[in-house]
């Protein structure tokens, strides 16, 4: 391959300059130009990034795969066409371009960006394991790498791991004051691990100068979906549901989104915010503004109907409802200033004027995952138990008999999206607290065969009255996206733990072991983000 020429490179450098400021035209037509006289890989690529900007995709597509054929082994070469691969940001676009940057991996095991890019497109499709090994890897590179840094806080927060995600987001912080994607994750860790003065102050930090969030659809005319969320802790998880192929979105956190003040133009209205525990101000926020444009426009999750799925209101909600039964469960006040021992006391006193018998089950308002839930099996236990449950209001939970005659506990997921249900899983555990990532499901292949059943016909499975009791609760939700946890009693009705808006589609790990549950999650997945599609505008406006 001949170099260029000094007057061609004189050219070359004036048309990088132009790439530089943002002058996609100049640059287009220079590095075209240039193409003509000398098709050198570097002027490929070049002329590749300036059509892609000016939305070129099929010009830009052929000029990466020349330079490429031309330059094989440039890392950087590759580097760029990994990106054009990626920029639909689409399940499948972000797997061809996982391919690339591990090629740019094999030819320098050091290119920073590849690391950061493919961990990036490992946590959008759900690989947060690989994501981790990827942006460590980039941190080796550079330990100060502020993106790197603030992914791995991300997936750490979202694999619960709070201490060390609150650890990254404070480095990120150290180095970044200013970074609000920082505190708006470092309020999230706080907040999960009870230090809720910390949390407050870094929403404000995170949300105050910017309670707005777009993120741009891959076209000029796409409806908008708006989505109102809380600062807090507790949406519904929105992000895997979005499909920027198909719409442009608007995230407001509505703490901090000014009450007097219009919402931005959209298509669809989607409330996230699921928490009934957790978030009663965004709640409260967001019903003026749902009441005055759910009956203009396609919207998402009533908060009306959200309120009604708080842990108090539950048994109200099932009341009456055959073959069901839930938890009786009810608030406890903790005194400001007095000790867990104390406290302990005026509880017991208290759980006995309530009707409450031990054993039974105590938990902190607004957490999950089985995070400050614990089992009370006398009065004994309650001083210890009170030392590791956060906050001033503690929920009182009567203990479901939801233990098999095996011996085995069990739970199962059934989601509501857009009127129908969808299986997602079936949990078994030797222990009480069943949670699918903390149950032995990976060592014990008759688990899962058993869940296997229950996903290839979850109606035979649990028989009629048990679908029956569950069809009843969804109408009664009332919710589009919302979720169902619950057991069988022996004689198969249904014992409900919870039911409310912020359960996960948590996809299948990629290990062949799991296949059999891939199905059921992609039906649920494409029920969920079909609740997401606005639907065609004839006349290509926006609602005001």
């Amino acid at each position: 391959m001949l170099p260029l020429t000094e007057e061609e490179e004189v050219q070359f450098r004036t048309a990088l300059d132009f790439l530089q400021s943002g002058l996609w035209p100049l640059a287009h037509q220079a590095l075209r130009t240039l193409e003509t006289q000398h098709p050198h890989p570097l002027v490929l690529a070049n002329l590749a990034l300036a059509e892609e900007r000016l939305g070129q995709e099929n010009e830009a597509r052929q000029h990466h795969e020349a330079a490429i054929q031309l330059a094989p082994n440039s890392p950087d070469l590759r580097f760029n066409w990994a990106n054009f691969l990626a920029r639909p940001r689409t399940r499948e676009s972000l797997l061809l371009a996982r391919v690339q940057y591990l090629a740019v991996l094999a030819l320098d095991p050091h290119h920073l960006g590849a690391w950061v890019n493919l961990g990036t497109g490992l946590v959008e499709t759900d690989h947060l394991e690989a994501a981790k090994t990827a942006f460590t890897a980039a941190l080796a590179i550079d330990p100060l790498h502020s993106g790197a840094l603030l992914n791995l806080a991300q997936v750490a927060l979202n694999q619960q791991e709070n201490e060390k995600a609150a650890q990254l987001f404070e480095q990120v912080l150290s180095e970044n004051p200013q970074s609000l994607e920082a505190h708006r994750g470092l309020a999230t860790s706080a907040s999960r691990l009870g230090q809720e003065n910390k949390a407050a102050t870094h929403r404000q930090l995170g949300y105050a100068q910017k309670p707005e969030i777009f993120l741009q659809g891959r076209g000029n005319t796409l409806p908008t979906v708006l989505i109102l969320a809380s600062a807090a802790d507790g949406n519904i998880p929105w992000q895997p549901l979005l499909d920027r192929q198909r719409h442009h979105t608007r995230i407001l956190a509505l703490e901090f989104f000014p009450e007097n003040e219009s919402l931005p133009p959209h298509d669809l209205l989607f409330n996230a915010v699921g928490d009934a525990d957790r978030c009663p101000e965004a709640l409260t926020r967001v019903l003026p503004r749902w009441q005055l444009r759910a009956p203009q426009i396609p919207a998402r999750n009533d908060p009306q109907r959200v309120r009604a799925t708080a842990r108090t209101a539950l048994s109200q909600l099932c009341a009456g409802i055959p073959h069901l039964s839930s938890a009786r469960t009810e608030c406890f006040q903790r005194p400001a200033h007095a000790s867990p021992q104390e406290t302990a006391g005026l509880l017991e006193h208290w759980l006995a004027a309530h009707s409450y018998a031990f054993p039974l089950l105590l938990r902190a308002p607004g957490f999950h995952g089985g995070q400050y839930f614990e089992r009370v099996q006398c009065a004994d236990d309650l001083p210890a138990l009170l030392e590791r449950l956060p906050g001033t209001t503690l929920l009182a939970l009567e203990c479901l008999p939801s233990r098999g005659q095996d011996g085995l506990y069990r739970k199962f997921r059934v989601m509501t999206l857009g009127g129908n249900l969808y299986p997602i899983h079936l949990a078994l555990s030797s222990h009480w607290k069943v949670h699918y990532f903390s149950a032995e499901m990976s060592t014990r292949p008759d688990f899962r065969e058993e869940e296997q059943a229950f996903l290839a016909d979850y109606r035979t499975f649990l028989d009629s009255t048990a679908v029956g009791a569950l069809e009843t609760l969804q109408a009664r939700l009332g919710l589009d996206y919302a979720g169902m946890d619950f057991t069988l009693d022996p004689e198969g009705k249904v014992l409900l733990f919870e039911a409310n808006a912020t359960m996960v589609l948590h996809p299948p790990p990629e290990d062949p072991v799991w296949d059999y549950r891939r199905p059921a999650f992609e039906d649920a997945l494409k029920a969920a983000r079909a609740l997401m599609i606005p639907p065609t505008l004839s006349h290509g406006c926006h609602s005001p």
